[in-house]
């Protein structure tokens, strides 16, 4: 391995804005993705691997020969930097044994380690039964789109495949995932209202909310000359203490069409929310203490029913199930068009668990109409797989740790093709702040997972 290319490599992949974009021609997530497609090709060619881009929306490098292929899959799309970073966080930075950048975890690490691997078989001439085939896909933190359309457009599918995005040892149970859109119209609220925000995307806890108050509304009015001082008073205080947040997280400020009000948070992934802290719960909560003056018939039963640790269980959706782990929901992202606020949850559902029961709930709960936008079905491999016991013998060889495997609520590439599952990239107790700023990724950890992938990559091609 060498050290030094590798993490060249690294930052030279980092220093591309993969966040998606507006689509153009050639570019299907924008062209920051499509230059990190375009990236990976570019490298692995240099490193002698065949490499084959699929019209930017996922590319694929190989090495070796047999009719069967074994894959690895990684994706080289990031999240939003969002707020609150100590550094760029697209340029990556060396410090106290770890790097720091957005995606140096999640997932462009993985991409350049197991690139790294391949290049180690190519360079030695290893000799191995199938093909290895690293693929790299585009769109992962929208839902996975690439990865279906190299399905959809010939890409070979491989007999067994290992995706590493996720946590060690290996991941033997995804939950469910489910996008469900909540839409009111309220002519009280959009008489006050004409703007909100939270989440860049939906798979997040917003770090940071905003709302727009109409010049000359009554909630325009109520909030005076638009201080600081709004949040040491009745009503506003009382419902922020009750929350458990601080006067500090919120922002106000008068401007020409109206009154700015900002609350900030602490983001985190969707599958894992009570490690967030939600800047939209803030800022509903700040409206609802209003709203005797707003008049909405909807804004206290949002805030009360969904602004809480405790909603799946008053919405009577709440489940734990052993075999997938409990039923989770984030609040994410939010906007007001035509005096309608539309709210999106993530919700993460354990086996047997449909969308269909949790949009009527919803509905059942808060009076508004909930729409599913997406559903992605469980994942579950049963322990005894040759897959499964495959990647925990190299794990084990290699670390000592002898963890069983893990269910978890995020989603990766594995429900996308037949006996896949995530493999690592950290281990269990190693927090990397995905999602979050300051994203970082210990440099011995990285060098590890390099010779994981490499004996992964040859323990599968050899069964």
């Amino acid at each position: 391995m060498d050290e030094k290319a590798l993490l060249d490599d690294l930052g030279e992949i980092v220093a591309i804005n993969s966040v998606y974009s507006e689509p153009k021609v050639g570019a299907p997530y924008g062209e920051g993705c499509k230059r990190a497609i375009e990236w990976f090709v570019n490298k692995a060619r240099a490193y002698g691997l065949k490499a084959e881009n699929m019209d930017n929306y996922c590319a694929y490098a190989e090495y070796g020969d047999g009719k069967e292929c074994i894959g690895a899959l990684a994706h080289i799309d990031v999240v939003p930097a969002g707020n609150g970073w100590a550094t760029d966080p697209f340029k990556m930075v060396e410090e106290n044994g770890k790097v720091y950048g957005r995606g140096v975890g999640d997932d462009k690490g993985s991409v350049v380690v197991c690139l790294h691997a391949l290049k180690e078989l190519k360079d030695k001439g290893v000799k191995l039964k199938r093909r290895v085939r690293l693929i790299v896909g585009a769109d992962e933190e929208r839902g996975s789109s690439c990865i279906r359309y190299y399905v959809e457009h010939g890409g070979e599918i491989p007999a067994m495949s290992f995706v590493p995005d996720s946590e060690f040892p290996v991941i033997n149970s995804e939950k469910g995932i489910s996008h469900i859109r909540l839409d009111f119209a309220d002519e009280a609220l959009a008489k006050n209202i004409s703007a909100i925000t939270a989440a860049e995307c939906r798979n997040a806890v917003p770090d940071r909310s905003t709302v727009t108050v109409v010049q000359g509304s009554p909630l325009y009015k109520a909030l005076g000359d638009a201080t600081a001082d709004v949040f040491k008073s009745a009503p506003a205080v009382e419902r922020i203490v009750t929350m458990g947040a601080h006067v500090s997280d919120f922002e106000i400020q008068k401007k020409r069409d109206g009154i700015f009000v900002a609350a900030n948070g602490t983001a985190e992934h969707a599958s894992t929310p009570e490690k967030g802290d939600s800047a939209l719960w803030k800022l509903l909560g700040f409206l609802a203490a209003y709203n005797g003056v707003i008049g909405s018939k909807y804004l206290d039963k949002i805030f009360d029913v969904l602004c809480t640790p405790l909603a799946a269980s008053k919405l009577g959706i709440y489940v734990n199930d052993k075999k997938s782990g409990d039923l989770t929901m984030c609040m994410s992202t939010a906007e007001m068009n035509d005096g309608v606020l539309s709210l999106v949850i993530d919700f993460r559902l354990p086996l047997g668990v449909k969308p269909e029961t949790v949009a009527a709930a919803l509905e059942k709960g808060t009076g508004c109409k909930a729409t599913i936008l997406d559903y992605h079905e469980n994942l579950y491999i049963d322990e005894d797989a040759p897959l499964i016991k495959a990647l925990l013998k190299v794990y084990r060889d290699i670390t000592g740790d002898m963890t069983p495997p893990l269910q978890m609520g995020g989603g990766t590439y594995a429900r996308e093709l037949p006996n896949a599952v995530a493999f690592g990239c950290t281990p269990v107790d190693l927090d990397i702040n995905m999602h979050r700023a300051d994203e970082n990724f210990p440099v011995a950890q990285l060098f590890k997972n390099y010779d994981i992938y490499l004996a992964a990559m040859k323990e599968l091609a050899d069964i």
